[in-house]
């Protein structure tokens, strides 16, 4: 049983023995221990609405929205969210083993942070007091004030260790200063900000940044947190991604320019449609701000509608609003064509095919593509393919899935490597007369490309299942969970078609499966096609492919590689 089976476990065995706890220890007024109804601690109100919820165990209030449970109190008394869930399974009797976090070799070198042990807070506590964040909040995220007098925001693991530290000052920010910065001669990592805090069978909130956290807690919302680094940076999902998979319901809440939109469009594809929704403040709520801006200096014109700026400007119970009326990501099937975003091929991402002369009639690889090559054996497809799909891909910082049914993982390394390391890192040997001449590359540089570029290339094992729909799995779980953006697949051929009865209407499906992966999440796909046999009359035709006589009409790029027979080492690519 896991970690979240077992809490709700513990929490329905101890049901409303919580509730009478919770009433008792909070001082809960016009308490009905019968109904298990009470006035709401967190706010003012003379007719009780904070009533305990049997099937979810915790309170919920019907005026102010706020959901309390056990791990709530336990948290909101000075436990971390590990800690309390330990005192749960103790007062329940429920034995588990908490695992750690199999992370260990990520943090084999790492550099933790040291602990601030500065025990005055009195300039971040008048700050945060005029950014509408209280003691109470400050004491609850641990929050603490360095000797220079700037906020410290600790970012622990699910089990409270330490590790990394921001800082942010405690003053308004100033022009070209840094906003926030990292502990010096500290390494950073992109854990979630308040994660220790968090419980996994509640929906969780992702906000964009930390005061953003700061302010859900004031208002209420305990279950928060913030993405560790800008909203460009969605290295957190892959990082996270054992934790993120525990919840039903992720509400996600960033800024509403361009960076923090793009990251809600990127963390709901990865995260998945089903379980996401969004918070969108509407323009009534971005003129309060621009309002309430205004009362500061007049020639203010702030609207942007972060968590922060909505308790400013609106107040604690607008946030709540906004958490419990977050959208659904929308069904993107049927929408109105005017509607759909202008496309310039000068705009969309692209990755240079690594040859000058071919970029020039196709702007080189374009995101949301799928690009078939083929060639007859012994005329460099693979050598192509390889430089072009894979060595440039990860030459322009994205992370390649390579299966091959036709090399094993060792092969392809070599193949990949050889070209990175250069003739100054390569030893040529002389095997003797009529003896080709072998190449080796040195132990240092093979070593320094080792590390350079782990987890930017991942080879799919072929001898585990070569059935299409099992490759398409692995290809959205590595898109998914490891951001990867660029798709090789080598070749159709040594894709296990045998469970059905046509074998081209299975690559055809196999295909349009392809084009609708390559299309949804805007990767770079590229699939090795054999051609047929060359009957003398048709020397080097791209639409004359082994399969389905759809091959050619189905994707959107087919490159044909052809060696010019006098020339051994020119490439010949036609489109």
């Amino acid at each position: 049983m896991s970690l979240k089976e077992k809490i709700i476990e513990a929490k329905q065995m101890y049901n409303d023995k919580a509730a009478h706890l919770i009433a008792k220890e909070l001082n809960i007024k016009n308490w009905d221990s019968k109904t298990l109804k009470g006035c709401c601690p967190f706010h003012k109100e003379d007719t009780p609405s904070f009533i305990w919820n049997k099937k979810d165990n915790h309170f919920h209030c019907f005026g102010c929205g706020r959901n309390f449970g056990i791990l709530d109190h336990y948290q909101k008394q000075g436990l971390s969210y590990k800690d309390a869930v330990s005192r749960l399974f103790q007062e329940t009797g429920i034995i588990f083993e908490f695992q750690n976090n199999n992370k260990d070799d990520y943090f084999k070198h790492y550099k933790y942070p040291k602990e601030e042990t500065n025990i005055d807070r009195t300039k971040v506590e008048k700050y945060m007091s005029k950014r509408g964040i209280s003691i109470q909040t400050l004491d609850y995220a641990n929050i603490k004030q360095n000797e220079d007098g700037d906020i410290v925001f600790e970012h622990r693991d699910i089990d409270g260790k330490l590790l990394c530290t921001k800082y942010r000052p405690s003053r308004h920010i100033k022009k070209h200063e840094d906003k926030m910065w990292w502990q010096k001669h500290a390494s950073t990592c992109p854990v979630l900000y308040g994660i220790d805090r968090i419980d996994i069978t509640q929906p969780l909130l992702i906000v964009e940044g930390h005061m953003d956290r700061l302010a859900c807690i004031e208002a209420g919302y305990m279950n928060v947190v913030s993405i560790p680094h800008g909203a460009e940076n969605t290295g957190w999902i892959e990082f996270n991604w054992e934790f993120l998979d525990n919840f039903d319901t992720i509400i996600l809440w960033a800024d509403d320019d361009l960076p923090g939109q793009t990251m809600i469009k990127e963390s709901v594809v990865r995260i998945g449609e089903h379980r996401c929704k969004i918070v969108e403040p509407d323009d009534i709520i971005k003129n309060k701000i621009r309002e309430y801006y205004k009362t500061l200096n007049p020639k203010a014109d702030i609207s942007k509608s972060d968590a922060n700026n909505v308790l400013l400007a609106c107040g604690k119970q607008e946030i709540i609003d906004l958490i419990n009326n977050a959208k659904e990501v929308p069904i993107p099937d049927i929408i109105d064509l005017m509607e759909c975003q202008d496309v310039d091929i000068q705009n969309i991402n692209k990755i240079s095919t690594g040859f000058m002369e071919l970029d020039k009639y196709i702007y080189g690889q374009i995101e949301g593509n799928l690009n078939i090559w083929s060639g007859y054996t012994g005329h460099g497809k693979t050598v192509v393919v390889i430089q072009s799909a894979i060595i440039e891909s990860v030459e322009n910082g994205h992370k390649v899935f390579v299966f091959s049914g036709e090399l094993e993982g060792g092969q392809i390394k070599n193949w990949v490597l050889k070209p990175l390391a250069g003739e100054n890192h390569t030893i040529e040997w002389d095997n003797g007369v009529n003896k080709p001449k072998g190449y080796t590359i040195t132990n240092e540089a093979r070593e320094y490309m080792k590390e350079f570029y782990k987890n930017k290339m991942y080879f799919y094992d072929t001898y585990l299942n070569t059935k299409p729909d099992a490759i398409l799995n692995r290809m959205e779980y590595m898109f998914k969970k490891h951001g990867v953006k660029v798709f090789v697949l080598d070749n159709l051929m040594c894709v296990d078609f045998s469970d059905y009865n046509d074998e081209w209407s299975a690559q055809k499906k196999f295909i349009l499966d392809l084009l609708k992966f390559t299309v949804k999440y805007k990767t770079y796909t590229h699939l090795v096609a054999h051609p047929k046999k060359p009957d003398g009359k048709t020397a080097n035709s791209a639409y004359d492919l082994y399969g389905t006589s759809n091959l050619g009409n189905l994707t959107h790029r087919l490159f044909w590689v052809n060696r010019d027979e006098k020339e051994d080492k020119d490439y010949n690519i036609e489109g």
